[in-house]
């Protein structure tokens, strides 16, 4: 079987490989593509990705739409059986080219972020459904994308299938032998809800010795410099964050309500590598954290709910926590891990081929 597949992001193509660099970053040669590594053989993959930066790069991230991806996967698509676009940007844009033409392979689409960030207005909305009305097949990563497809596309509920995300439990692996610190980290470069973090961080009176990184946000540095045990870093390499991931005590990941996924990886990762956590509950990451062993839920924007939440894992002792990050690990390497994604995406497509 041959499948197009067409990222939202750039992939490197590598002779050798680079493991500094994360699965869905890179091709390398004669090497399978990340979760599509675990098909059985007989699947070929060619990827077509958003391409380098440029100054029309710069346009299209502007207009929130990817064009010149779409149409070269557009221009392909009758030499592959299946077209499987990851993000709503290109997937759009294809779909709509597809809709004017008789002869085309199925479409498969990932919607990550509620194909207009899951917004609903009088504008944009009646453009989507033009562009998906001939009823692309959808996958989302968050069972409450399907209620949102029910009330506002219901012409494409049958075709929306929740298939959970899974990371790579083999690349995320705990650090025993890095030294724990007494830091609570979080981090991430958009859609964190920081502010009800660090303001329930500044209300604990006993902090116990504790510091607080956040990781990725500048904009509240000022706000909070009165706080002393607040620092505020830029965006740092997948290794350095692996290793300050490693040292922390609990990491917080505190994420605003959308209705769409995003924030998966960080708090998976995380606990793929043996740490307790403290997340909000959202429509992002409900599925993965009610039955966690190790993860604290807290309502979104709730300051004092996450207080207390900090003050209860502040409160147990180090080895309490080193026991539930451990059960975190082993309740996603069973539940949420990469190979079982890919045998799920494998088992929709080939159901998707074959109707």
């Amino acid at each position: 079987m041959r499948i197009l597949f067409t990222p939202n992001w750039t992939v490197h193509h590598l002779d050798i490989d680079d493991g500094l660099i994360q699965p869905p970053d890179k091709q390398v040669a004669d090497q399978g593509y990340w979760f599509f590594r675990y098909f059985p053989s007989g699947y070929q993959v060619d990827i077509i990705d958003r391409g380098r930066k440029s100054w029309f790069r710069d346009f299209e991230k502007k207009i929130k739409f990817y064009i010149l991806q779409p149409i070269r996967a557009f221009r392909k698509r009758n030499t592959y059986d299946i077209v499987v676009s990851h993000g709503a940007q290109s997937g759009l844009v294809y779909e709509l080219l597809c809709s004017f033409v008789k002869k085309k392979p199925p479409h498969l689409m990932f919607d990550i972020g509620g194909l207009n960030g899951a917004r609903i207005n009088h504008y944009e909305t009646p453009l989507i459904r033009f562009a998906l009305r001939k009823r692309p097949y959808i996958l989302v990563h968050s069972s409450r994308q399907v209620d949102f497809y029910r009330e506002y596309y219901p012409q494409l509920t049958a075709k929306v299938r929740f298939i959970p995300f899974g990371v790579d439990c083999s690349y995320f692996t705990p650090k025993p032998t890095v030294s724990r610190t007494r830091t609570i980290l979080t981090f991430g470069k958009a859609k964190r809800d920081n502010l009800t973090l660090c303001e329930a961080f500044s209300r604990i009176g006993d902090k116990r010795g504790y510091r607080l990184i956040v990781v990725g946000e500048q904009e509240l540095s000022r706000r909070f410099a009165h706080v002393n045990e607040i620092s505020f870093r830029p965006v740092v390499p997948l290794p350095e964050l692996m290793r300050l991931i490693a040292e922390s005590e609990f990491i917080v990941i505190p994420l605003p309500e959308y209705r769409y996924s995003y924030g998966q990886m960080s708090f998976l990762q995380s606990m793929a590598m043996g740490k307790a956590l403290i997340v909000t509950r959202t429509t992002s990451s409900v599925d993965y954290i009610n039955e966690a062993p190790g993860v604290i839920g807290v309502e979104p924007y709730d300051v004092e709910g996450m207080e207390h939440a900090i003050e209860d894992m502040i409160g147990m002792d180090h080895a309490r926590r080193e026991a539930i990050g451990m059960a975190n690990r082993d309740y996603v390497t069973s539940n949420y891990n990469e190979c079982d994604m890919s045998k799920a995406i494998c088992d929709y497509i080939n159901e998707i081929v074959n109707e």
